[in-house]
């Protein structure tokens, strides 16, 4: 039992020691990445990080579902299932299928970005409303053309 317990101690020990380990090397590697990016003046865009597409759009993390009521299946709502009219057989046939837009799926192209902060790699396409890095820059001195990429 005593070499139990001491296995025990020794597991939480390195634990914690692997903990400490994985911070450290967390932290260098995110300095490492930041002076990359700094020497290179490299932008999100350049390492593949474009920012459309990649934010799920959906429950705010802190949401939860809406709340369920528990029902029988009798009692459920909405649209029943359909039932096949023709035997199975007659319903296969060797027509190609025909692939059909999603009904959200998103019909606006892409834009190249216009104007870039040279300090943190922000950008901007020039459409719509002015970010705030860039209005708070120009209130300060600066020019629209100062930002053109």
């Amino acid at each position: 039992m005593s070499n139990y317990i001491k296995l025990q101690a020794q597991i939480q020990k390195l634990q914690k020691e692997a903990e400490l380990v994985k911070k450290r090397e967390l932290a260098e590697t995110i300095a490492n990445i930041k002076k990359a990016i700094q020497i290179f003046g490299l932008t999100a865009s350049d390492l593949g990080f474009t920012g459309l597409g990649s934010v799920k759009r959906g429950r705010k993390p802190g949401q939860s579902k809406a709340p369920s009521t528990t029902t029988t299946p009798g009692e459920r709502k909405g649209r029943q299932a359909k039932k096949a009219s023709k035997p199975r057989d007659t319903q296969l046939t060797n027509q190609p299928k025909v692939k059909k837009r999603l009904a959200g799926a998103d019909k606006r192209s892409i834009v190249a970005p216009k104007y870039r902060d040279s300090a943190t790699g922000i950008t901007w396409t020039g459409r719509g409303k002015q970010p705030k890095w860039l209005s708070a820059a120009i209130s300060s001195g600066k020019t629209l053309e100062d930002f053109k990429i």
